[in-house]
């Protein structure tokens, strides 16, 4: 077996760089005392330089090293989890992704929605009556309103002609209208949900009573009625003719009225 030495090196076993590079600049001694020679003054000098020197490059070497374990620590953090940037980078992607397609107009054929037109300009106190008796001129033919938002409302009419007669006639005093194909993007998104509810014109509702009610779930369910509730239902659905008749002259007169007042120039004091 191998004896282990008796006692303690006289000098150290590993010795770092920074160590090294100043002991072999040094010139003192290993007892603390520095060299005599003939011109004490200069060797002085000498030896405060080369002390200097060494701790100088002492430093540097320390400070290289720190600045590399700092790189490399800073490369490590950057490279140490990649998953993050993969994270990072696609919610970029989808942030830029859905950007685009929020401001993309929706593909629609606007020959099929000439008969709708857009009202916009109103206040948002305004309700659907108060859009309804600004086309008070249209109960004919028929329209109805279909709100997108506060302030932006989509009126669809009986047929294209009748889009552009109320469009030529709206005052613009309480609301503004143009055509569909200019409409805002709000209201183009809403149609191109269901484009196929809008593109049939509006259809007013045929006038039924009671007596044309009863026949016709009567007919569809294959019952038959007896001759005097017949004759019964046959006079009452006379009668209900008659009273929508005299509703619409007198309807009639009082709009001719109306227009021949407005038309009138003679002013009588």
């Amino acid at each position: 077996m191998a004896m282990l030495p008796a006692r303690k090196p006289n000098q150290a076993l590993y010795v770092p760089p920074a160590l090294r590079d100043a002991e072999n600049c040094s010139v003192l001694r290993l007892d603390g005392q520095p060299e005599k020679t003939g011109n004490s003054t200069t060797d002085g000098a000498k030896n405060v330089s080369v002390k200097d020197v060494g701790l100088h490059s002492m430093l540097q070497s320390l400070s290289l090293s720190g600045a590399r374990c700092s790189t490399k620590l800073v490369q490590t953090k950057q490279t140490s989890n990649p998953w993050d940037n993969f994270k990072r980078e696609s919610q970029m992607t989808e942030s830029n992704v859905s950007s685009e397609v929020s401001n993309k107009e929706p593909e629609i054929d606007y020959g099929r929605f000439k008969h709708v037109l857009e009202l916009y300009g109103f206040s948002k106190e305004l309700n659907s009556a108060d859009l309804q008796a600004e086309l008070s001129g249209f109960e004919d033919s028929g329209f109805y309103l279909k709100w997108v938002d506060d302030t932006h409302c989509l009126a669809v009419f009986s047929s294209p002609m009748e889009a552009d007669r109320a469009l030529s006639q709206i005052s613009g005093i309480l609301f503004k209208a143009h055509k569909f194909e200019f409409a805002s993007l709000e209201s183009k998104r809403k149609l191109a949900k269901s484009p196929g509810d809008w593109a049939m014109p509006y259809k007013r509702r045929p006038l039924t009573t009671s007596a044309t009610a009863r026949r016709l779930i009567q007919g569809h369910l294959g019952l038959r009625p007896s001759e005097p509730q017949r004759q019964q239902e046959l006079e009452s659905e006379k009668r209900d003719k008659q009273l929508l008749a005299e509703a619409r002259a007198q309807y009639e007169r009082r709009k001719k009225a109306q227009k021949s007042m407005w038309e009138d120039d003679t002013w009588n004091f």
